[in-house]
C-alpha cells in the first residue's frame, strides 16, 4: 500500500506542475518520466496504477470545465495512444527492472561461490598445513607437482626448496623392492595402493613409511596426475617392534604373569601361569584373582598386598598359589605391580610369579643337614673328646700323648673326607681302607685287603677307620709289620646269618710273619677303644686275640645295621 501511495502522491504532483506551469506542451508527456520510474522502483503492478491513474489526471488537465468526458476525439485518440505507450514503457520497465535483480542475484550468487570458495581453499589449506602427514601431488611422469610443508620437513627438505618437477624417486629413495613405482603406475590408471616400505629421504636418514597412492579425477576421468600421502611410521613401527618383543618375553616366561582388572577379574595369563596353576587359556576370562590364591592366604592379599600396590606401585614376598585341578598348595615368589594409565591412574593388577617349590624343598633339605651336620659334629667331638682323653690318659709323657692324639686324629679326618665327599651318607670300605692305610706308604702294601664293595653308615666308618689305625700302628711297633717278612691280611665278607634273610658283615684282621707275640699285662685304650666301638656303632659281636703268630681281629655285625643310614629328622 505504500508503493501505491507514493505513485499516486508522484502522478498528482506531476499533474499540479502540468497545470500550473506546463500548459503548452501534451498533458501526457510530464507523466512518461514519472511512470517509467515508478515501475523501475516498484514494479509491474505500481506502474500500471501509475499510467491509468496518469491518463484520467492528464484528460482532467485538458478538459476544462465539461470535465473529463468532455474530451474531443483527438484528445481521446491521443489517450488511447498514451495508454498503449505507458503500458509498454511499464512492462518493459518491469522486465528490465526483473532482469537487474536476476542480474543482482547472479552477481550476489558469484560472490557467494567466490567467498565458499575461498573458504574451501582456506580449509584445505589449513588441512594439509595442520596435517603431519607428506602430501604429495605428482603429474603423469611421477616429477613432483606440489608438496605440503610438513611434506617438505617429512622429506627432509628446506622449507623454501623448490622441488616442482623433480622426480619423485629423488625425494624418497626405496630401500627395499620398488613398491612405489608400481603404486604410482597403478594409479595412473585408476586404482589406489597403499603399502609400508622404508625409504631415505633427502638428508640421507631411513625412515619407514606408511603410503596411500590414488589417482586425481577430473570432471570423473582420469587426469594423469597421483595424490601420493606418506605417512611416517618409524616411531610406531619401533614402538610395535617393543611391543612384540615384550609380548614374546611374557609369552615364552617361565615364570607367572597375569594382569587383573580394579575389578579382579583376570584378563590374561601367560601359559606358564596356565601350565603352573592347572587352567586352560580358554578358562582364563572366567576367574577372578583371589581364586588362584591359597585359602590361608586371602586375607592376607586383601588387607595387605592390594593396599600396598595401590599405595606403594608395587609389593614383593612369599605366597602361596592353589592348583585348579589337583588343589595342591603352590608356593611362590610373589611380585604385584601396578597397571596404570599414561597419567598414572590406576586401571588394574599385574603379577609376575616364580614357582618356589624346589627352592622350599632345597631349604627343607638344609635343614635337615643342618641337624644332621650338628648330629655328625657332635658325634665328632665326642669321639675326639675320647681319643684326647684316653691317650693322655694312657701315655707316659706329655710327648707320647701328643704324638698319639694327632695321628688317631689324622685317622679321624681321613675317615670324615670320605663321608665329606657322599655328604655324611655312607663310606665305601674299600676308600676307606685305602684312605687310612695311605700315611704308612710302602707298609700298607704288606696289609693285603679283599672284600667286596660295602657302604658303611658314618658312625661305623668313624669307628673302622680309628680300629684300623690302631691296629696298623700297633702291627707297625709290635706286630707283623715290624720286622721286613710279617704281613697282615684284612678281609671281610657277607654271610647268610642265623636268620633267613638277615645276613651278616664278615671281618677279620689276621697278622702273620711277625715277632712272637704275648698278651699286654693291661689293656690300652687302642684294645679298648677298638672293642668297644666297634660293639657300638657295628651292633657287633668283637674278639680281638693275641695270638702267638700274630693279633687277630674278628667283626660279625648284621649288614642291615652296618649299612643303615644314620639320618637325623
Amino acid at each position: 500500500m505504500v508503493q501505491f501511495a507514493i505513485a499516486t502522491a508522484a502522478i498528482v504532483l506531476v499533474t499540479l506542475v502540468r497545470v500550473l506551469f506546463v500548459t503548452v506542451l501534451l498533458p501526457w508527456l510530464l507523466f512518461m518520466p514519472a511512470i517509467l520510474l515508478l515501475a523501475l522502483a516498484f514494479g509491474r503492478n505500481v506502474g500500471l496504477y501509475a499510467t491509468f491513474l496518469s491518463a484520467v489526471l492528464a484528460g482532467w488537465s485538458i478538459a476544462g470545465p465539461s470535465g473529463f468526458l468532455g474530451l474531443n476525439p483527438l484528445q481521446w485518440i491521443a489517450s488511447g495512444a498514451f495508454l498503449v505507450v505507458a503500458v509498454g514503457i511499464v512492462l518493459l520497465a518491469s522486465e528490465l527492472r526483473a532482469s537487474f535483480a536476476r542480474v543482482n542475484r547472479l552477481m550476489q550468487d558469484a560472490q557467494s561461490a567466490r567467498d565458499e570458495l575461498a573458504a574451501r581453499e582456506a580449509f584445505l589449506s589449513g588441512v594439509l598445513s595442520s596435517s603431519g602427514d607428506c602430501i604429495v601431488v605428482l603429474d603423469r611422469e611421477a616429477n613432483v607437482l606440489f608438496v605440503t610443508e610438513n611434506g617438505h620437513r617429512a622429506l627432509g627438505l628446506r622449507d623454501e626448496a623448490d622441488v616442482r618437477g623433480t622426480p619423485w624417486r629423488m625425494l624418497w629413495r626405496e630401500v627395499d623392492g620398488n613398491r612405489a613405482s608400481g603404486a604410482i603406475a597403478a594409479a595412473s590408471e585408476g586404482h589406489e595402493t597403499n603399502f609400508a616400505a622404508p625409504a631415505r629421504i633427502g638428508d640421507g636418514s631411513l625412515r619407514w613409511w606408511d603410503v596411500s597412492v590414488r589417482p586425481i579425477l577430473q570432471d570423473r576421468n582420469l587426469s594423469g596426475q597421483v595424490l601420493l600421502v606418506a605417512r611416517d611410521i618409524t616411531a610406531k613401527r619401533a614402538s610395535e617392534r617393543e611391543r612384540n618383543r615384550l609380548a614374546r618375553v611374557v609369552e615364552n616366561s617361565a615364570d607367572f604373569i597375569g594382569v587383573a582388572s580394579l575389578d579382579q577379574r583376570v584378563e590374561f595369563l601367560n601359559p606358564a601361569g596356565c601350565d603352573m596353576v592347572g587352567l586352560s587359556p580358554e578358562t582364563v576370562g572366567e576367574t577372578r584373582m583371589l581364586d588362584y590364591i591359597w585359602p590361608a592366604d586371602v586375607e592376607r592379599l586383601v588387607e595387605e598386598v592390594l593396599p600396598a600396590i595401590r599405595d606403594a606401585g608395587s609389593w614383593s614376598g612369599e605366597m602361596n598359589l592353589r592348583h585348579f585341578r589337583t588343589g595342591e598348595r603352590i608356593p611362590v615368589h610373589y611380585l604385584g605391580f601396578r597397571v596404570q594409565e599414561q597419567d598414572g591412574s590406576l586401571i588394574g593388577y599385574g603379577a609376575v610369579m616364580r614357582d618356589f617349590t624346589e627352592i622350599e624343598r632345597a631349604r627343607f633339605q638344609q635343614r635337615l643337614l643342618n641337624n644332621e651336620l650338628s648330629h655328625r659334629l657332635k658325634n665328632v667331638l665326642t669321639m675326639v673328646q675320647a681319643i684326647a682323653a684316653q691317650s693322655i690318659r694312657q701315655a707316659e709323657t706329655l710327648e707320647d700323648a701328643g704324638e698319639a692324639v694327632s695321628a688317631r686324629l689324622v685317622a679321624l679326618g681321613r675317615a670324615t673326607d670320605i663321608l665329606t665327599a657322599t655328604s655324611w651318607q655312607t663310606a665305601e670300605l674299600h676308600a676307606l681302607v685305602t684312605t687310612v692305610l695311605r700315611p704308612h706308604g710302602a707298609l700298607s702294601r704288606r696289609i693285603k685287603v679283599d672284600g667286596p664293595s660295602v657302604a658303611v653308615n658314618p658312625r661305623a666308618a668313624l669307628a673302622l677307620a680309628l680300629a684300623i689305625h690302631e691296629l696298623t700302628t700297633n702291627a707297625i711297633k709290635y706286630g707283623a709289620l715290624s720286622n721286613e717278612t710279617g704281613e697282615v691280611a684284612l678281609k671281610w665278607w657277607i654271610a647268610d646269618g642265623a636268620i633267613p634273610d638277615h645276613p651278616r658283615l664278615l671281618l677279620t684282621w689276621r697278622e702273620t710273619g711277625g715277632p712272637d707275640v704275648t698278651p699286654p699285662p693291661r689293656r690300652g685304650f687302642g684294645s679298648v677303644m677298638i672293642e668297644r666301638s666297634l660293639k657300638a656303632y657295628f651292633r657287633a659281636h668283637v674278639t680281638l686275640d693275641f695270638l702267638p703268630e700274630g693279633v687277630v681281629l674278628t667283626l660279625d655285625a648284621p649288614l642291615a645295621d652296618a649299612i643303615a643310614t644314620d639320618r637325623v629328622d
